[in-house]
């Protein structure tokens, strides 16, 4: 991975994974011929969690431009809400990491959708790299993420999210006004 995203490995999730992989390292028997054996003594939870870790290795969801592999792209998305993947605990829209890559119109895009389009008309006029870098203080905390890193779920849980807030925003400006009176 750390080929398609440059400090991959010192993100929150790069550094769970190479802890993941080393304590595994550390656990299995040096000798091939006793892994079975390992993996066989193995409590169903722990067996799973090496399983699911295997699994993970082995994944390439990676969607390149000139790369048609749209079967297997859709088979990661299955796996991605198979396990309830919600990527907004692992990855934020920063410049380096997103917004300084894409177009200016995607920048405002992206701000329209995870803030408000108040807020894109705001940038619009800027260079893109100021835009970029005022777009990633605006998408800051918001959750929000670029398509090819939603999954449904995680994407309802955010308009669910974001539906709570508004409820609990008006009744604070309902609270608000009573108490004004």
């Amino acid at each position: 991975m750390a080929a398609h995203a440059d400090g991959i490995e010192d993100t929150a999730a790069g550094k769970a994974w190479a802890d993941r992989h080393a304590n595994w390292a550390r656990q299995m028997p040096r000798d091939v011929t006793s892994l079975w054996t390992f993996v066989a003594e193995l409590d169903h939870d722990s067996r799973m969690a090496l399983f699911a870790h295997c699994v993970a290795l082995t994944v390439n969801a990676v969607k390149l431009p000139w790369e048609r592999r749209s079967r297997t792209l859709a088979t990661a998305d299955k796996l991605a809400e198979a396990v309830s993947l919600d990527m907004t605990g692992y990855w934020r829209p920063t410049v380096p990491t997103y917004l300084g890559r894409i177009t200016k119109a995607h920048i405002l895009d992206a701000v329209r959708e995870g803030v408000s389009d108040e807020a894109a008309d705001q940038i619009a006029n800027m260079k893109k790299q100021g835009m970029a870098q005022a777009a990633e203080q605006l998408l800051a905390g918001t959750g929000w993420l670029p398509a090819p890193l939603r999954t449904t779920q995680a994407a309802q849980g955010s308009a669910e999210s974001l539906q709570a807030d508004a409820v609990t925003e008006a009744k604070d400006a309902e609270a608000y006004s009573v108490a004004a009176e």
